[in-house]
């Protein structure tokens, strides 16, 4: 228990607000901000102009402009600080690093709760259900699925966060599963081991394409006799997965090849993993120029 104990993080958190108009009071609850002094990680999300939410409080073209403007400011003084851009004075190791930012210039109609303090041993999994709590699942859904490559970004968001693996990991390769026939398909991402090939290979978040994939997927997987493992990413929240029929697509393809494995990668637990497998691709694969030669 002590050891658990000694896991958990400080985290600081405040709810991200927005009131289009101070006469009326339409206050609604937008994002969550959230710094962990330990590591100067800074967690941020706020929803898109687009989402329904703001429905109720957007009443012309000018109220979504004002909007839109405020968002992509926020996100700009935030981004900075991924950025290490030292211009607006940010410290993401600070404890007063939330009151840091709300002293800058912010945004027209955004209002922050106060600085909340929390310990948890899962800084993701404590973001995320601060989300679902004050924003509601309903809008964060609707967020994920604004896009219908919502997953194959964040797929490439996670491994560019490691500077190295675009020298070792190629996007969008031609495969022939079939030599004899003339018919290629597309993996999302490749690479190369001493061994062999392996493969990234994003699900469809909208239930239309969910049956071509698993078919294309299907095929892939009982002809390409080259590649030692296929790694799915997909989102269990998205459209294609509402009433269970992409986890029941990923359970058939995990099931009759060994080779498959799965990650949520809009989970904790699922990014977690998959960052382990990018951990150990950046150790031992091998650069691109290697793997192109095999695909050549």
């Amino acid at each position: 228990m002590e050891r658990i104990l000694q896991q958990r993080r400080v985290v600081w958190y405040s709810i991200v607000r927005y009131i289009s108009n101070v006469v009326k009071g339409e206050v609604i609850n937008i994002g969550i901000v959230m710094s962990i002094p330990a590591n100067g990680e800074v967690k941020y999300q706020i929803l898109n102009p687009k989402n329904s939410k703001f429905k109720a409080i957007l009443h012309s073209k000018v109220d979504e402009k004002t909007y839109k403007l405020s968002h992509d400011i926020f996100n700009h003084i935030l981004t900075s600080v991924d950025n290490n851009n030292l211009s607006f004075g940010l410290n993401p190791s600070s404890e007063t690093f939330i009151n840091q930012f709300v002293s800058q210039n912010l945004p027209k109609g955004f209002v922050f709760s106060d600085v909340r303090f929390a310990k948890s041993s899962n800084v993701d999994l404590l973001f995320n259900n601060l989300l679902e709590e004050y924003v509601g699942s309903k809008f964060l859904n609707e967020e994920l699925g604004s896009n219908s490559m919502v997953v194959k970004k964040k797929a490439i968001q996670l491994i560019s966060k490691k500077g190295n693996l675009d020298k070792l990991i190629k996007r969008n390769i031609k495969i022939k599963p079939v030599k004899e026939l003339p018919k290629s398909y597309s993996m999302d991402f490749g690479y190369k081991f001493n061994q062999g090939l392996e493969f990234i290979q994003s699900a469809p978040d909208k239930i239309t394409s969910s049956y071509d994939w698993l078919e294309r997927m299907s095929f892939i997987t009982d002809n390409y006799s080259k590649a030692d493992k296929f790694t799915l990413v997909y989102n269990s929240l998205s459209e294609s997965n509402i009433d269970g029929t992409l986890d029941q697509m990923i359970n058939y393809l995990t099931s009759k090849d060994k080779r498959v494995v799965a990650y949520d990668i809009f989970s904790s637990q699922g990014e977690s993993s998959f960052n382990e497998d990018l951990i150990h691709i950046e150790k031992y694969a091998q650069p691109v120029e290697e793997l192109e030669k095999v695909l050549a």
